[in-house]
């Protein structure tokens, strides 16, 4: 058993075996995408390309589904004091999985301690939570310390972004069909970012791909300076996108720390193909 566990779900967009740290377990809880009667696991090994196609060719809504309390609790059982960080409540029940697995394995084993963070979030707003906590460890904080730093350094991590497609929030009834069939032809890109609460807002509303890009830097910079952060620009078969984005926030701040990364399945579910979001 190690002496520190940090235990994410996987909207985060990493891989299993990114974060090598010294008595710091590592683990990811996958979700799950359904398509019809196809499940695809979000792992390392998904298929998000396979996926997206099926999910546009899949006439009705593609769902999620969250991991369950008994996935959480084989995480929490490898460490001694373990820092659990989910996808926002608002979206996924994922949250409420991780926190009765912290209730019910406290019960049963007080010589376990568990925090579970709620990120209002997803992507690279997790990353960013992840190499956090890695430090707070490092700076030899106690269990309480690092759990109050990671909700109060939380508040103030941001993400933005702008969906590849409307055709998944058509299907899910979020979306009419008139109003997407308009923002398609008009190619309307809404620019948005998540809300206190988790939720999704739209900030602003643009014509073309290029004035998203711009209105989503734009963005970033009225939250905060961007000056030496760390920012995960994620995408959706999208490279192209992140790269321009990239080179936008070095004009602005030329000692930003940013990393591009690939979407796996549940942000690629939301996002769609050619989505980009942003963690900062």
């Amino acid at each position: 058993m190690s002496k520190y566990g940090i235990v994410i779900d996987s909207s985060c967009d990493l891989k299993s075996d990114e974060i090598k740290e010294n008595d710091i377990d590592f683990t990811i809880v996958p979700l799950s995408i359904v398509v019809g009667s196809k499940e695809y696991v979000d792992d390392d090994s998904i298929d998000t390309k396979q996926m997206l196609k099926d999910m546009e060719e899949y006439k009705d809504a593609a769902k999620t589904a969250c991991p369950s309390p008994g996935d959480f609790i084989e995480g929490f059982k490898k460490s001694q004091e373990v820092f659990c960080f989910t996808l926002t409540s608002a979206l996924s029940g994922t949250n409420n999985s991780a926190v009765l697995a912290k209730n019910t394995l406290e019960e049963d084993d007080s010589n376990i301690k568990v925090h579970v963070c709620d990120t209002k979030s997803t992507a690279g707003h997790m990353i960013v939570l992840v190499h956090k906590t890695i430090e707070l460890i490092r700076e030899g904080k106690s269990f309480e310390e690092i759990s109050n730093e990671i909700e109060e350094f939380n508040k103030n991590l941001h993400i933005v972004f702008t969906l590849g497609s409307y055709s998944n929030l058509i299907k899910t009834g979020r979306m009419s069909n008139f109003v997407g069939a308009i923002a398609s032809t008009l190619n309307i890109r809404a620019v948005c970012e998540n809300t206190p609460l988790g939720e999704i807002q739209i900030t602003k509303k643009t014509r073309g791909q290029k004035a998203a890009y711009n209105a989503l830097v734009e963005l970033m910079v009225s939250k905060k300076s961007l000056d030496s952060l760390p920012i995960y620009i994620n995408h959706c078969d999208n490279l192209e996108a992140a790269e321009i984005i990239k080179n936008k926030i070095l004009e602005i701040a030329s000692t930003a720390k940013i990393e591009i990364r690939n979407c796996k399945g549940l942000t690629s579910f939301y996002a769609m193909s050619g989505g980009v979001l942003i963690g900062f």
